[in-house]
């Protein structure tokens, strides 16, 4: 990246073909930039640009927001955020306790109800979609790591699935895209009062809410070390607990969405786990469970 007035670069954080992430120093304040590199990079920062200030709006910026654009030039497919205050939500879940864990899962869920705001549709699921894009990434993945029995057996019933959800309603709401604990930050603008400020919304859409919570309680299972007692749909029952009885957030029907959508990306998640063994260890484990469950509560054998 060629040097540019009023921007220091501080540290590469992300260099991929697609996009280029880098924390700055823009007129003195940090600050985070990232280039996009794909055919159209002008049409990607507009895109973004305009997402970032659709969810700023929705979310009010008061205890719920988004870290904000600050500086964009399109000529050079670049966008600067402000930095979100406070910590990653993942960092606090390291040293969390049962109930402190289930509280932050709720907020995460609360952030969530926030932003579909005023957007919230209903529609119907098309579950097609989401098995096309298994599909892709089956046949683009490649080493001697993956399980093919296992990939073939959770498509199954994945396929098996569907067929029940075909033309079933869905609920669609602004999502984050890619709602996990390391892009929401907290912090504590007055005593008691937790604000969380999400970072990384370039892939946020309307879209099923079922989506969002679903990557949220994957990411959090793929990172649990021992099963859990008691398990929903392959995921830790308290957990799917406190996300799923944040009041307003998801409605009862939207269960076997919420099912069908964990387990999309289960694979989804294992299929990208070639350099991170321990994490696709308990995905491994997460699939079985989720395909021996069927919407039900069961102790782990």
């Amino acid at each position: 990246m060629a040097a540019l007035p009023g921007i220091e670069p501080l540290r590469l954080v992300r260099d991929r073909p697609d996009r280029l992430v880098m924390q700055v120093r823009l007129d003195g304040r940090t600050a985070w930039l990232k280039q996009f590199c794909g055919t159209d990079p002008a049409a990607s920062v507009a895109q973004a640009q305009a997402r970032l200030r659709q969810a700023a709006e929705v979310l009010g910026q008061d205890l719920d927001a988004v870290a904000p654009p600050l500086l964009a030039l399109p000529e050079r497919g670049i966008l600067i955020t402000a930095p979100a205050p406070g910590q990653p939500i993942a960092q606090l879940l390291a040293g969390a306790d049962d109930a402190q864990r289930a509280a932050l899962i709720a907020r995460m869920g609360s952030w969530l109800r926030q932003l579909a705001g005023t957007t919230r549709t209903r529609g119907r699921f098309g579950p097609r979609f989401w098995l096309n894009g298994l599909r892709t990434r089956i046949a683009a993945a490649s080493g001697d790591w993956i399980d093919r029995d296992l990939v073939a057996g959770h498509m199954q019933r994945m396929r098996a699935e569907a067929e029940l959800l075909r033309g079933a309603e869905v609920e669609r709401g602004l999502c984050h895209g890619d709602l996990t604990p390391d892009n929401l930050f907290a912090d504590t603008p007055r005593p008691g009062v937790l604000r969380l400020t999400a970072i990384d919304m370039q892939g946020s859409a309307v879209m099923a809410l079922a989506r969002d919570m679903a990557r949220l309680l994957v990411w959090l299972e793929s990172r649990r070390e021992k099963p859990a007692a008691r398990v929903r749909d392959g995921i830790a029952l308290p957990d799917w607990l406190a996300l799923t009885e944040v009041r307003g957030l998801m409605a009862s029907d939207q269960a076997p969405i919420l099912r069908f959508l964990i387990g999309e990306v289960m694979l989804a998640y294992y299929l990208d786990s070639a350099r991170q063994p321990l994490r696709r260890r308990a995905l491994m484990r997460a699939m079985r469970d989720w395909a021996v469950q069927e919407g039900t509560v069961r102790p782990v054998p």
